[in-house]
């Protein structure tokens, strides 16, 4: 957990999700209430109510549990941190609400993906949240906490029911997925390079390049992002984010228009995804033997399956 050394009231927690400073959630204290922003997943609840215990708050005064979106390591948490927190409403983008109430769908469709062993490792128990605990966030809608406001946008690109947060007490955006991911060298001092993440199944070039031209024209100074962590250089950031998308956009007409499908499909993108990282990182002064090899390969593996996933299903769109 890092300390709010910049008094904004921000608190960001390491959620230890697959490793150490792989994914965020954040504890915001304004004048003796709280908020958590993304959830993370239910093996997580035990550090962020240790996190606002730390602090002098007691569960009864977490007013939001914010979800950007709902990916597992954003959202998976949440039932958990409801029982936790008994005043919290859950805020969210109108098109997660369902997803909360029966997140069966939701789950099933993980479980295919990783199997029933490797998602209770990685997710644990995910519930039902009963409706009058959950309450959806429209674009431009805005909440207070104490003194602060908070002002939600919705930012498709990422996922269709992806919001960010606008701070403009503190000048902050929180993002979720929608700023990329942060890749850091831990060898040396470098700026971290960011890209961004085309998982499955809502990536949409347009859209992603929009959202992030709104986040750019709320005038924030800085973005606090699930993967990971506090980032300040906005305007190099968002140079690598479009140029990013670019060569994903790319990597989905190459594959389109190819006669793959299946795990060739998939081994088509992965080669392509591996090869825009190393061009990406090396045109960003980033050398590649820097960096954890580990989790650079399964950023690679998920944005290759999200391109595969939307080749297969406009292809599937273009024959009904």
């Amino acid at each position: 957990m890092k300390q709010d050394i910049a008094g904004h009231g921000i608190i960001t927690i390491d959620c230890n999700y697959t490793a150490p400073g792989h994914a965020a959630a954040y504890l915001l204290l304004e004048k003796e209430r709280a908020a958590f922003v993304d959830n993370n997943t239910a093996h997580a609840a035990p550090l962020l109510m240790g996190a606002l215990d730390q602090y002098g708050l007691r569960p009864e005064q977490v007013d939001f549990l914010i979800i950007t979106h709902l990916h597992l390591d954003h959202a998976g948490g949440t039932s958990s941190m409801v029982r936790h927190c008994p005043n919290a409403q859950v805020l969210c983008h109108p098109a997660a609400v369902r997803h909360l109430l029966d997140p069966s769908r939701l789950v099933a469709s993980v479980k295919r993906v990783y199997g029933e062993k490797r998602f209770a490792e990685l997710y644990g128990v995910v519930e039902p949240i009963a409706p009058e605990r959950v309450r959806a966030v429209e674009d431009g809608e805005a909440a207070g906490l104490g003194d602060r406001v908070l002002t939600f946008m919705h930012t498709p690109g990422h996922a269709k029911h992806h919001i960010c947060i606008h701070d403009t007490q503190t000048g902050s955006v929180f993002v979720g997925d929608m700023f990329g991911v942060m890749h850091a060298s831990p060898l040396r001092c470098s700026v971290p390079c960011l890209f961004f993440s085309t998982a499955p199944t809502d990536f949409d070039p347009a859209r992603a390049r929009e959202s992030i031209r709104r986040i750019r024209e709320t005038g924030a100074a800085r973005v606090y992002m699930t993967h990971f962590g506090v980032y300040e250089a906005l305007e190099r950031g968002e140079s690598q984010l479009l140029e990013s998308i670019a060569a994903s956009e790319a990597i989905l007409q190459q594959a389109f228009v190819s006669d793959l499908g299946g795990d060739a499909l998939r081994r088509f993108c992965e080669e392509r995804v591996r090869a825009a990282f190393t061009e990406h990182f090396t045109r960003w002064h980033i050398p590649m033997q820097d960096h954890d090899w580990r989790r650079l390969d399964e950023d690679i593996r998920i944005n290759a399956m999200g391109l595969a996933y939307l080749v297969e299903k406009r292809r599937a769109d273009l024959e009904t």
